[in-house]
């Protein structure tokens, strides 16, 4: 049976978020179901989806409490007919249950990436709960923390984020390796290439990552450090970065869409964050492309991870632990060579397909609950 679909995501930039909501809705589509997409105006989401031919409705969001959209979305709900509301983003909940009000309950479905606790205990656990049917978490340690909060069990229910491993198998390394000359015209030909992807947020801990870089520099002199992705913290981190006098060992390569791309080209990859990370799809994509990963120990991390067998982890927030980490798996082909072949086996299990699935069960659960 097919459905209409609304699915709401209120951020304007793009992140992981963002391309696990136009991955979830190009397969809902191939499906058979009817999705509209609602997001900001001028946001990448928009733009994305306009060019796959998308159907999406652009919608002015200024907050969780912006009455004038609440009543453009209840308008779209009522004259798109439709029957399940999916809320992406955590302003996105608080909107929809707004415009509901307007339009008429919906049955409705909210995704949490994250595994920062819900901000204001009493209205957080209000909000996930109140005209909201199921929470999903793209973990179980996201679940047990949402149920620990005060979120009922059977109301939580766990889908990972999920993939394409083929097209992560498949990058051209050479051609991100040969993009970098224009970054760092001395880079050797034989540089070995340490890389962490994604948005330069304080809780990501790239400034652990350059410290643990610091510390390992030294032993692995054919080392370079890369850094891809734009945000907040990039001043800071550069500025860092000299402080450390890593200088020409540290190429900040930018926003990239070439992803594929950039993990076929490196040698080692990174994930050094400190707090908040869910399901990271980023770490399943370099599991895909065959690159050998080292990652903190993030609750949650282990469903992912398993420590040396998949990857190598330390603590979060221990540089010399992660220096360690980094030196040990820069310094050893077959450990390499073994890791990551376990860790292409294991990302096998977590495919854009298996997530489309999954989601639609749940809307399944709650539609013919209801």
């Amino acid at each position: 049976m097919a459905w209409t679909l609304a699915h709401l995501n209120t951020e304007r930039g793009w992140r992981g978020g963002e391309a696990q909501t136009l991955r979830l809705v190009r397969g809902l589509r191939e499906r058979g179901h009817r999705c509209l997409l609602i997001g900001q105006p001028d946001g990448e989401l928009m733009r994305r989806a306009a060019g796959e031919g998308i159907p999406a409705s652009p919608v002015p969001m200024r907050g969780e409490l912006d009455l004038p959209a609440a009543r453009r979305l209840a308008r779209l709900v009522r004259e798109e007919g439709v029957q399940l509301l999916h809320y992406h983003t955590a302003h996105a909940v608080a909107l929809g249950t707004l415009a509901s009000l307007f339009c008429g309950r919906r049955p409705a479905v909210a995704s949490r990436r994250v595994s920062f606790r819900l901000r204001g205990l009493l209205l957080g656990r209000l909000k996930y709960s109140w005209r909201v049917d199921r929470v999903v978490a793209v973990s179980e340690a996201i679940r047990r923390s949402l149920i620990t909060q005060g979120l009922a069990p059977e109301r939580v229910v766990v889908v990972h984020s999920g993939i394409d491993p083929e097209r992560f198998a498949s990058g051209e390394g050479a051609r991100f390796r040969a993009s970098l000359r224009g970054l760092a015209p001395d880079l050797p030909d034989d540089a070995f290439l340490i890389g962490t992807v994604g948005h330069l947020a304080a809780h990501k801990g790239i400034d652990l990552y350059l410290e643990a870089a610091a510390l390992a520099a030294a032993e692995l002199p054919r080392a370079r450090f890369v850094i891809v992705g734009r945000g907040e913290e990039e001043r800071a981190l550069r500025r860092l970065s000299g402080r450390l006098g890593l200088g020409d060992r540290v190429i900040f390569a930018g926003f990239r869409d070439d992803v594929a791309d950039v993990l076929a080209g490196l040698d080692l990859f990174v994930l050094s964050s400190r707090s908040g990370e869910g399901s990271p799809a980023v770490l399943k994509e370099a599991m895909a492309a065959g690159v050998a990963v080292v990652a903190t120990s993030l609750d949650g991390l282990e469903e992912l991870v398993e420590d040396g067998r998949h990857g190598l982890l330390s603590p979060p927030g221990n540089a010399p632990a992660l220096a360690r980490s980094i030196v040990l798996m820069a310094s050893d082909d077959r450990l390499r060579e073994r890791l990551s072949f376990a860790a292409g086996e294991r990302v096998r299990g977590f495919t854009s397909e298996r997530m489309v699935e999954s989601t639609e069960a749940v809307y399944r659960m709650v539609l013919e609950g209801r």
